[in-house]
């Protein structure tokens, strides 16, 4: 008899065992099914956030993020105020968008450089309604800023980390580096060693530290703030979306013009008349223009021009070479180094280049293959020169070389750079004019990062 009523407690224990496993199932299967709703609102709350901080220069910062979330699938319904869907009794459906700039809470509460997003929802439950839990309210968070650290879109990016990149090196004499209507992301460390570097800019983050060595300089900043600020969020590259349009695009033809003739296998790309050559778009081993001779005009017609050197950089000094002087223009061009080749500009030419302003590669203006390092300074990486008044006006994008600027006492414009690092050399003064520096219409960046 005792060993039956055991075995009665034991279906008890077992059927009071079963119930609360299948309590724990349905209250995993409901905490399963919010981890996933409170995924699809971080989405939304990053997408805000970045929407917001990417319209500190120009205003609509709340329109802008709530615009965001819209897009992502959450629409506000609560006024813009998320204590209307933590509230109890918060009817089910219930979307909360709100944005604050400067954020309310966090490491950078109450910096203006900085957007707060908070999407909350109400969502139904499903087993735990058993307990009388029919509804639950969940937040998702994001934190961002516009990587200059102030209100201004980026001209110059600076990516390689603080152990490998420098800012602003000036390898001898005295340079300037402007950018008055734009901003300044660096991802290292900031250093002025060398000789003397004056950098006048609106805004200037740095990811490192601000180090002023040698004869050291001076740095500005229109815009309120510490100027460099330093301990900025490193900045991904702006424009990794980017499809190159080949990655070994094959030898092509070489061209080398100089005074007012061509020689070379390319020269059927190339009519030359009263001195001026024009060459078309096309796919070039390597293009040199001037030398010994009278200084070469050459005119780029509108298009794709692709420079592949070969491999470790076969051309004898770069792939698009001007070693002299010249009067070099094209209008809706863009020129694409691969297969290691790179471009040395170290003559004094006089040179206005404009990018395309439609199709692929609008606002880019040069372009290297992003997993090409040629290991700069220069000749190995890019260079770049001219006379006064001479613009490069679109994006000049290295992501994974060195950048120099060279001159002697001459001034010239540059729309954006992106690049590893960036260097000066002699005494030119370089403006960076940002957005200001594309092509009309276009937009090529958007400067916000996430930091929380």
């Amino acid at each position: 008899m005792r060993h039956n009523r055991e075995a009665g407690q034991a279906l008890l224990f077992t059927a009071i065992g079963l119930v609360v496993l299948m309590g724990f199932a349905g209250l995993a299967i409901d905490m399963g099914v919010m981890r996933y709703e409170k995924r699809l609102q971080q989405t939304a709350a990053d997408a805000a956030a970045s929407a917001g901080a990417n319209n500190l220069s120009h205003g609509g910062v709340t329109v802008g993020a709530q615009n965001a979330a819209a897009a992502n699938g959450f629409t506000d319904n609560g006024g813009g105020a998320v204590i209307t869907c933590t509230t109890s009794g918060a009817a089910v459906g219930t979307v909360c968008v709100q944005v604050n700039n400067p954020p309310a809470s966090g490491p950078h509460s109450g910096d203006h450089n900085y957007v707060e997003a908070l999407v909350a929802a109400v969502h139904p439950t499903y087993f735990v309604k058993v307990v009388g839990i029919n509804s639950t309210a969940l937040t998702a968070r994001a934190v961002a800023t516009n990587l200059s650290g102030g209100p201004s879109s980026g001209c110059l990016y600076t990516l390689g980390a603080p152990s490998s990149s420098i800012e602003g090196v000036n390898i001898n004499g005295s340079a300037t580096l402007k950018a008055p209507n734009c901003g300044i992301v660096d991802n290292g460390n900031f250093n002025t060693k060398g000789n003397k570097l004056i950098v006048q800019a609106s805004t200037f983050g740095t990811s490192g530290n601000w180090n002023a060595s040698g004869p050291g300089g001076t740095v500005t900043c229109t815009a309120p703030g510490p100027c460099p600020t330093t301990d900025m969020p490193a900045g991904t590259d702006p424009l990794s979306s980017l499809t190159p349009p080949c990655s070994s695009c094959g030898t092509g033809t070489t061209i080398k013009i100089t005074g007012g003739s061509c020689s070379g296998t390319g020269c059927g790309n190339v009519a030359c008349v009263g001195g001026a050559c024009t060459i078309q778009p096309g796919n070039y081993s390597s293009i040199t223009i001037g030398g010994s001779g009278p200084a070469p005009n050459v005119i780029f017609a509108p298009g794709e021009y692709i420079i592949d050197g070969g491999g470790s950089n076969n051309c004898s000094q770069a792939c698009l070479n001007v070693p002299a002087n010249a009067t070099i223009t094209g209008n809706g061009v863009m020129f694409y180094f691969t297969n290691s080749s790179t471009v040395n500009i170290t003559g004094t030419p006089t040179i206005n280049l404009t990018a395309p302003s439609s199709g692929p590669y609008a606002g880019v203006l040069m372009y290297q293959y992003p997993t090409d390092t040629n290991a700069g300074p220069a000749p190995q990486g890019p260079s770049l020169g001219g006379n006064n008044g001479s613009t490069f006006d679109g994006a000049l994008y290295f992501p994974k070389d060195q950048v120099t600027f060279f001159g002697n006492n001459v001034s010239y414009s540059v729309g954006i750079v992106v690049s590893d690092s960036l260097a000066l050399s002699g005494n030119p003064v370089v403006t960076l004019e940002g957005p200001a520096g594309l092509p009309p219409g276009v937009s090529l960046i958007l400067d916000a990062v996430l930091v929380e």
